[in-house]
């Protein structure tokens, strides 16, 4: 049986938490069932048996299914208001199956009547705050929305962080040949193909910008393994096994450059109508000029002298000494390297 991939590790322990949780509330619901004529042991067994029924099959949908890639992947990109619809449908059918239909066909006890429909209503209720909340997740990015949640940080903080800036070569000629859509579709399949590098890596996707990903570690999370070096190279050989499919589909093989500095950087939320955390610092805009550097210097990966001497030159790469290397926008040269 092969090896769980980083991403998949990474949704089912999602999974399993979601499970858990719902069990417990179902089983907290339960004690509110005994009322209804049921013993309590009855209840809470029945509540913790339906929570976990419920959240094992439409978890199993949310986290497994619906995904980039899945082959219900036309299912996701239907108008919201038809996703919405139709999940509602489904789910509905499932939250009514675990409450009225398994009890009768196991011929147990079941709720009748008012007790039935409230814990319908009550199971449909948490399967929305669910969905939503993984939607939400979805979309700001897990880290990113639980650190929104817990307001970590409310007040701005200073952190040192690995900031890889990450670019698709070629691609404003590959938008130029295929076409606005298409060249959209090329990106998103880039991005997607190499979410696993991301993830293996533990690393947290900043931001897209344009043809560009921001992949950012704390310094406790980037140093093991070098973590921030083997994410390029292991992202570099997702699109190399991608290859064929890509040329297929679009006529052209995505390569990447790259650039990695360390540094010092603010973070903290901002916004009102719509909340994020951001990161100010040079470091950032180091970074991106590093980025911009590796034209002007004919490879492919330029690292800072800052960061690769926190990662200690780990074995497995090569390194050359780019020397103090004069960045757009700086007064100071920043000493460089380019790994390979």
């Amino acid at each position: 049986m092969p090896a769980l991939t980083a991403l998949q590790r990474d949704r089912l322990r999602l999974y399993l938490r979601i499970v858990a949780v719902s069990t417990a509330i179902g089983a907290l619901y339960g004690t509110f069932l005994s009322r209804s004529g049921l013993s309590l042991s009855t209840s809470v067994g029945l509540g913790a048996l339906n929570g976990a029924g419920i959240a094992a099959s439409i978890g199993a949908i949310e986290i497994f299914l619906l995904r980039e890639g899945s082959s219900l992947k036309r299912l996701v990109q239907l108008p919201f208001i038809a996703v919405v619809l139709l999940k509602t449908a489904v789910y509905a059918a499932i939250v009514a199956l675990f409450i009225v239909g398994l009890p009768a066909l196991a011929q147990a006890e079941r709720l009748g009547g008012h007790a039935g429909l409230v814990a319908i209503g009550f199971s449909l209720a948490m399967t929305l705050v669910i969905v939503v909340v993984l939607q939400a997740a979805g979309l700001l990015g897990r880290r990113t929305f639980v650190n929104l949640v817990l307001g970590r940080y409310r007040r701005p903080r200073a952190e040192r962080r690995f900031f890889l800036f990450v670019d698709v070569v070629g691609s404003t000629a590959i938008a130029e040949r295929l076409g606005a859509m298409q060249a959209h579709r090329f990106l998103a399949a880039v991005f997607s193909a190499t979410a696993e590098a991301v993830a293996a890596a533990r690393g947290e996707v900043y931001q897209y910008v344009g043809d560009e990903i921001v992949v950012t570690w704390t310094e406790a999370d980037g140093l093991p393994g070098a973590r921030p070096l083997h994410c390029l190279m292991q992202m570099r050989a997702a699109l190399a096994a991608a290859a064929p499919d890509f040329r297929a589909r679009f006529g052209a093989e995505p390569e990447l450059r790259a650039a990695l500095h360390l540094g010092e950087v603010i973070a903290g939320e901002v916004g009102e109508q719509r909340r994020a955390i951001v990161y100010h610092g040079d470091v950032m805009n180091t970074a991106s000029r590093l980025e911009q550097a590796t034209r002007d210097a004919a490879v492919r990966f330029i690292v800072s002298d800052a960061a690769l001497s926190a990662l200690r030159r780990p074995e497995g790469f090569s390194y050359r000494d780019l020397g103090e290397l004069d960045l757009r926008g700086r007064r100071q040269a920043i000493r460089a390297w380019a790994v390979e």
